[in-house]
């Protein structure tokens, strides 16, 4: 993955500037990837970033500022959605262990796309709107029944906690019609995560509104919106082409426009978060100590995968290597090094055989592609090491949006 020189000199700028361990998220390029998906998304499609890609608060306000609505799934990303300033009406709300408390709140706030996940969920939305004396708008996520290829991480199509499997969705829609204080307002499915192939992401959107038009037919619905999914992916290992967006483009738009066309006033909801935020960021620490171990060369870093799990391999069947720049002071041949970081535990490297410069103590390394489900998904608390500092640069300016010991929601900057 390439880094410019430009931005190269930005981020070693920050590390000198604000300490290490330290992630930086560049605006410009979070803002090129939101206008990349405007000119080849069908124009009909309303598009959401998903906040738990990357959640802090000051990078969320600019995202939706931006015009991109926001996808949660937790108390705590909802906090930070309604610090960021969003409006309660461009929320898009899924998950499948919502609690009362939670579902209450969401009623309470208005939020506008509240997506349920099973029939008891249902339920207890009809008694909590009830309690209200309103008549609440829901939508259904369903579990469908056809399996794709081409996502790393699969979320349909297969026993999953997620949505009401496709054979069950009559029977929710009966339950709601039986709701005297539901209405069902649309249907919303996700296949899956990482997806680099435009022809899977299209198929996927043909299922789900061949799905949404006979499911309407079937009960004579009138559907407000419908929700594609999304799962766009980066390319984060060697050999991984980028999802093709033009391609995309070709072979959706046909089937989007005959539905735009017949369908006027049902909105297409798409979410993404990975694409919107992953190559903005870079995760940088810096070298401790080298030395060999068995003819095996190590680099011991000031950050490690209590930061950045994913870079561990978490989530990942097999162990890969982010992207990785090194700033070095020393000339040489390369060889190869496995990044461990600070914690008492073999498993804390963030790259394995990673060719480099000679590396020193005191020098600089950059684990690329680390803007999306870096801090937010990784052991944070093991071993008791304090955060990495966040860094936003905001038309080239940095701008510190995360302290050492916010735990929490980081206060919103400006």
């Amino acid at each position: 993955m390439f880094v410019s020189s430009e931005r190269g000199d930005r981020l070693h700028e920050c590390a000198e500037r604000f300490g290490t361990p330290l992630y930086v998220y560049d605006f410009g390029v979070i803002r090129e990837r939101l206008d990349a998906l405007r000119r080849h998304l069908h124009p009909s499609i309303s598009l959401f970033y998903s906040i738990k890609a990357n959640p802090n608060t000051t990078v969320v306000r600019h995202i939706y500022e931006a015009g991109a609505n926001l996808e949660l799934c937790s108390p705590l990303e909802l906090d930070i959605a309604l610090a960021a300033g969003a409006d309660p009406r461009r929320i898009l709300y899924v998950g499948p262990g919502k609690t009362e408390a939670e579902l209450n709140r969401l009623l309470t706030l208005g939020v506008r796309y509240i997506v349920a996940e099973s029939l008891q969920e249902l339920e207890l939305l009809n008694c909590l709107a009830g309690r209200k004396g309103i008549r609440a708008d829901v939508g259904v996520r369903f579990n469908p029944k056809m399996a794709i290829h081409g996502a790393r991480l699969k979320m349909g199509g297969a026993a999953r906690q997620f949505g009401i499997d496709e054979e069950q969705v009559a029977d929710a829609v009966r339950l709601i019609e039986s709701s005297p204080f539901l209405r069902l307002a649309g249907l919303h499915a996700y296949y899956g995560t990482r997806i680099l192939s435009a022809e899977t992401v299209a198929a996927n959107m043909a299922y789900i509104l061949g799905f949404a038009e006979r499911t309407m037919a079937e009960h004579a619905l009138e559907l407000d919106y419908i929700g594609l999914g999304g799962g766009f992916g980066v390319p984060y290992y060697e050999g991984e082409a980028p999802l093709d967006l033009p391609e995309l483009s070709r072979k959706s738009h046909g089937l989007l426009e005959m539905f735009a066309r017949k369908h006027p006033g049902i909105r297409l909801l798409m979410e993404t978060g990975r694409y919107v935020v992953a190559e903005s960021g870079t995760y940088l620490t810096r070298v401790l100590y080298t030395k060999q171990s068995q003819g095996k060369w190590f680099a011991v870093t000031d950050g490690g995968t209590n930061h950045h799990a994913a870079a561990g391999g978490s989530g990942s069947l097999m162990r890969r290597n982010f992207p990785v720049r090194a700033w070095t002071r020393e000339s040489g041949e390369a060889r190869e090094y496995a990044i461990a970081g600070p914690l008492c535990t073999p498993g804390d490297t963030l790259g394995d055989r990673v060719t480099l410069p000679p590396l020193e103590p005191g020098d600089l390394i950059g684990i690329l592609a680390s803007g999306a489900y870096g801090l937010t998904m990784s052991p944070v608390l093991f071993l008791s090491h304090a955060l990495p500092r966040e860094v936003l640069l905001l038309d080239e300016k940095p701008l510190v949006v995360r302290e050492k010991y916010e735990y929490a929601v980081p206060a919103l900057r400006s």
